[in-house]
């Protein structure tokens, strides 16, 4: 085992502008997909569902992206925070670092 870091992306789909979903999960699958292939040259992805309270109660249920990369420096990672927070116009991207321990078989 090695002793590493997995950085976890959360991005939520909803457009900071609009307020609503502008580009499809599928197709934001896909732009995350590349940026993360060009930035990094792996991970995971898979869908979310974000839920926050607005500060005038308001509820909201947002389709989000969780991206997992494991033995990776943070710098790379906030390289693709940057360019996946202008690809889906986003006020803020989630990030979470977790220690643990890595390996392949």
């Amino acid at each position: 085992m090695t002793n590493a870091q997995k950085i976890i992306l959360f991005v939520g789909l909803f457009d900071q502008t609009s307020k609503a979903q502008e580009i499809s999960t599928l197709d934001a699958y896909k732009v995350a997909s590349n940026l993360l292939t060009d930035i990094i040259g792996f991970g995971t992805i898979t869908e979310a569902m974000g839920v926050y309270t607005h500060d005038d109660g308001t509820i909201v249920n947002e389709p989000t992206l969780r991206i997992e990369v494991s033995g990776i420096e943070l710098e790379p990672m906030k390289r693709l925070a940057i360019a996946l927070k202008q690809a889906f116009n986003q006020e803020s991207i989630g990030f979470e670092i977790v220690k643990s321990d890595f390996n392949f078989i």
